[in-house]
């Protein structure tokens, strides 16, 4: 008996490919070099491209999401490589829209973990470590983690840690947070002005998996003369970038 499936034998097969060709590879190099017709190497690509296992290029080349060569699948590895791929260009986007530092976090071990950032250009910008983990309380995306997550846990979030007066701005009474922290989750988006940092103002949003519940909290980090110059656009633009990661993880393979 074969017990090989073919269709996942060839997408295994590309992955494999494409792994070995960091210069990546045309559709007629890629159907030749695994003997497929082109359309069924075409369909290929294109689903695993909408899941953003692959790139193509402005040359129609193909390649390996680098995020997956360096953090590998998620398969016991980065199990963020995949929210991380489909962030990155739409982050990309986002700060060339409103000129500012974004940021992709997910809330782990009682802080926030920012996964990956796209440093604004501005000669005065917001920039991060993120190497370094930011307080779940106090910060927009630790704000829209907590806000999101099961009542029970994010009750656990709020008092995991100590809340410190970082600044004159911090809020830190337990009351208070709750009440934020319930519009929040009505508003779907979290304003924190200089409660972290003096001088600096975080905005997010969720974005969500497609069975439901936060897969990270995408965030805008501003120096805050310039938030309150362009508030209105840039949270339209951050409010519009978080849906489009929404639908970039639930997207289907195409038909």
């Amino acid at each position: 008996m074969n017990d090989t499936v073919r269709s996942a034998a060839r997408v295994l097969d590309l992955l494999e490919h494409l792994a070995g060709r960091a210069e990546g590879v045309s559709l007629s190099e890629l159907a030749a070099a695994l003997a497929l017709p082109k359309s069924s190497a075409l369909m290929l690509l294109r689903t695993l491209a909408a899941r953003g296992y692959v790139t193509r290029d402005a040359a129609d080349r193909y390649a390996l999401n680098e995020l997956f060569r360096q953090h590998g699948f998620g398969w016991g590895g980065q199990h963020h490589a995949r929210l991380m791929a489909h962030a990155r260009p739409i982050m990309e986007q986002l700060c060339d829209e409103v000129g500012e530092t974004v940021l992709l976090g997910v809330a782990e071990n009682n802080s926030v973990r920012s996964l990956c950032k796209v440093v604004s250009q501005q000669m005065l910008r917001y920039d991060f470590d993120i190497a370094n983990r930011s307080p779940l309380y106090c910060t927009a995306m630790g704000r829209v983690l907590t806000a999101f997550a099961p009542a029970d846990q994010a009750e656990a979030m709020l008092g995991a840690a100590p809340r410190i007066q970082h600044t004159p701005s911090t809020v830190t009474d337990l009351a208070a947070l709750r009440r934020i922290i319930a519009r929040i989750r009505e508003e779907e988006i979290a304003v924190v002005e200089e409660e972290w940092v003096l001088g600096g103002t975080g905005v997010a949003v969720p974005v969500f998996l497609p069975q439901g519940g936060i897969a990270a909290a995408l965030d805008v980090g501003c120096v805050t003369q310039r938030f309150l110059a362009k508030r209105d656009h840039l949270t339209a633009r951050l409010r519009a970038a978080g849906q489009r990661l929404t639908q970039a993880l639930g997207t289907p393979a195409p038909a």
